[in-house]
């Protein structure tokens, strides 16, 4: 075990922090203007500020069991340790995360278990590697209920449990949400994209709602915060002032962003009195290869540049300050780790295992193995996957062609020793096995069990259960390491597609297919780039070919159902969201599908048991309580429509959509003074609702308020962006009340 203290002066109470850049810059404070604009300005001094502790204790303190500490987690995505300025980048404008790391605790070596978003999030959530939890890949594999995570364990404990996501990749489908009383992972109306799966809500925005949750936190039971920036992943795009200031290098524009984010909770921290009872913890969920070895960005190789992840751990008289933890760590230890500080139970089962002692000084003996993996390149383009196990100095790489490398003199993992050092290899493959446990290990992604084949097989999809096609005898998948660039290119034509750039997408898929005819990537590609192009016939038959190589995805089968419904056959789409929903019964936009094809038809009842099924499904998400509010109102169901706009607005008060859907319901059954406030209210929100103004109108008419009708009725005539409809509308009840 091997520990140091960082240096630094003798601790005294400062009213502004100092800075862990270079003297020379100014000063800066960071803070919230508000959602859908850049929430963080540079305006002066920093608000929040880094206090010496009451007590000077430099080792864990005893947790007094009724009062526990807080717990704050924010996890980075995509971002690597060595950019930050903690880590010795010296370009890094990360001074926050740099006090936090010589405030507290500051591992140097953390490693993540998968350079993949999800795998890596529940593997920190349950401190199990991917094999015992089975969440192998983003998109398709879920972490299974019977999981105990640090949210279960927490909320068991009493604590109150909130969660505030960057990414539809972390959305609660896929399993996260359990034990969390709150799981905002509104991606602000954004759809996820056909094929990333990376609709992204811009961090500031994530935090505005942690920072609005934070201010009713003050009293009462401890809490568990979950904050997950997800600004660093490609592309990379910081906002003003951030991309002027890291011009040529925005990568390190957003990790600075996302510093500046961190400020901003840590002042309200401060402001709300909770700094001094909350435990901090910092982690990358994994690194970015930045082409290193020739990989662009992350999640097809396991090298340190993709796996080394930042790790820090800040607590004032729970943890001790300025101190370095050079033994290796992983992030499967992160969840053992805080539950010890807190006080409370551990996991029932773990791969972890608590860094208490090192805090302490008093670890002893060598670190256990840690373990990486990547499956996507078999899942993705049928190539080998990579598992990867090192201890304190050597690394091995199971690939078709085996990497060993002695990190200390070679850190970046440039010199392979496979075949001089076979001794080292046998050794670490017989850690590897004892992981695995000589197999794959769990995969949680969707099956198909005999009843879901038989729902496919009336669906029309005969051969739906069959495994896609094995390795010829005597060939093994292609070596990741000798095909990145081809990945690499299907990676820039994905991120064209999403960037609605098709035609310099499409001549990159078509060279890859063919060349590799049955790449399920480039399938996909292809059939997104048609549906973007609204070529949707094309788009239907490309993702037919990825369900030749992928039969158990819920998503091709629901893009198929949005690409019939926009060629206008209902039919298709409802069988193809049903069959999305025979794989995942728990896909609620495919019954969103299916609700409003059944209420555009009349079939009211069908419609609502459909979304009805949705919100019992995911009750916490608005847009479905929305939309059933809705057809209950077209079925005449007016109590229960209303029901439904008041549970939405109980979740969501300031909802203009809710408002305005509400204010029309009171209109309809006469309560006229609730409509007109609902539909005010709405306007306030958002002015821009010309229709709601329209109906504001009508309202008023009706209670005989002639002159404030006329002023909303002239107002939409004199609009510049008034819709034709609606100002030839307004422009004929002016005429009818100057008569």
């Amino acid at each position: 075990m091997t520990r140091s203290k960082q240096k630094k002066g003798p601790r005294r109470e400062i009213s502004k922090p100092v800075s862990a850049q270079p003297a020379h810059q100014s000063r800066r404070r960071w803070l919230l203007i508000g959602l859908g604009s850049v929430a963080l300005i540079m305006t002066g001094l920093v608000a929040w500020h880094f206090r010496a502790p009451a007590s000077s204790a430099t080792t864990p303190a005893r947790v007094d069991s009724a009062r526990r500490d807080n717990l704050l987690l924010i996890t980075l995505d995509t971002t690597r340790a060595d950019r930050l300025g903690c880590y010795g980048y010296p370009r890094a404008k990360t001074r926050y995360l740099d006090r936090l790391a010589a405030e507290g605790v500051r591992f140097e070596y953390a490693l993540s278990p998968a350079p993949i978003t999800l795998p890596a999030h529940a593997s920190i959530f349950t401190g199990l590697y991917p094999p015992g939890h089975g969440v192998r890949n983003n998109g398709n594999f879920y972490l299974g209920d019977a999981h105990q995570t640090l949210a279960t364990v927490l909320q068991k404990q009493g604590y109150r449990t909130a969660a505030f996501v960057s990414s539809f990749i972390l959305d609660r489908r896929y399993g996260l949400a359990h034990g969390f009383d709150l799981y905002d992972d509104a991606m602000q109306g954004a759809q996820p994209e056909v094929i990333a799966l990376e609709a992204e809500r811009r961090g500031d925005r994530t935090a505005l709602q942690l920072s609005q949750w934070l201010e009713r936190q003050a009293a009462g039971p401890p809490f568990f915060a979950w904050l997950h920036l997800y600004d660093a992943h490609e592309p990379y795009r910081p906002p003003m002032p951030f991309r002027a200031m890291f011009a040529g290098a925005e990568y390190d524009g957003e990790i600075a962003f996302d510093d500046a984010i961190v400020a901003s909770i840590l002042d309200k921290l401060e402001k709300t009195s909770l700094r001094d009872r909350t435990l901090i913890a910092v982690i990358g969920d994994h690194g970015e290869s930045l082409g290193d070895h020739g990989e662009e960005t992350h999640s097809m190789f396991v090298y340190e540049s993709a796996i080394r992840v930042p790790f820090l751990l800040w607590r004032p008289g729970l943890v001790p300050g300025g101190v370095v933890v050079q033994e290796p760590v992983r992030a499967v230890d992160l969840a053992p780790t805080v539950l010890e500080l807190l006080g409370v139970p551990a996991l029932p089962r773990t791969d972890g295992r608590s860094l208490v002692a090192l805090l302490k000084g008093t670890g002893s003996g060598s670190p256990p193995p840690a373990y990486a993996e990547t499956y996507l390149p078999q899942f993705y383009m049928n190539w080998a996957p990579l598992r990867a196990i090192r201890d304190q100095r050597f690394k091995l790489i199971d690939a078709p062609k085996p990497e060993l490398y002695d990190l200390k003199d070679d850190p970046r993992e440039e010199r392979n020793l496979y075949a001089e050092q076979p001794e080292t290899a046998r050794a670490l493959r017989r850690g590897l096995e004892a992981i695995t446990g000589g197999g794959e290990g769990a995969m949680s992604v969707g099956g198909l069990d005999r009843e879901a084949m038989e729902k496919l097989a009336a669906l029309g999809y005969v051969g739906a259960g069959a495994e896609t096609a094995p390795v010829p005898a005597g060939q093994s998948r292609a070596d990741p390491k000798d095909v990145i660039a081809v990945f690499n290119r299907l990676r820039r034509a994905n991120t064209a597609v999403r960037d609605r750039r098709f035609a310099e997408a499409l001549p990159v898929v078509r060279q890859v297919l063919a060349a590799d005819p049955k790449n399920a990537f480039a399938r996909v590609v292809m059939g997104s780039a048609y549906m973007g192009m609204e070529q949707y016939p094309q788009a239907i038959e490309w993702f037919r070919k990825y369900l030749e190589l992928v039969p158990t995805s819920a998503y091709a089968h629901h893009w198929l159902a949005v690409s019939y419904l926009k060629m206008g056959d209902r039919d298709n789409a409802l069988r193809e969201a049903a069959a999305a929903l025979v794989i995942d019964p728990k896909f609620t936009d495919a019954r969103i599908i299916r609700g409003g094809v059944l209420a555009a038809r009349g079939d009211y009842d069908a419609a609502i048991t459909e979304l009805r099924t949705a919100v019992q499904t995911d009750p916490a998400k608005p847009m479905l309580r929305l939309d059933l509010a809705k057809v209950l109102g077209e079925a005449g169901h007016t109590a229960e429509a209303e029901t439904e706009y008041r549970a939405l607005l109980a979740l969501k008060p300031d909802d203009p959509t809710a408002l305005i859907g509400l204010g029309v319901l009171q209109a309809k059954t006469g309560a006229s003074e609730d409509a007109a406030r609902s539909l005010r209210r709405a306007l306030e929100l958002d002015a821009g609702q010309d229709g709601a103004r329209y109906d504001l109108g009508q309202v008023l008419e009706k209670q005989g308020r002639n002159d404030e009708a006329r002023a909303e009725y002239r107002r939409l005539v004199e609009g510049q962006k008034t819709p034709p409809a609606v100002r030839d509308a307004a422009r004929q009840r002016l005429t009818a009340l100057d008569r």
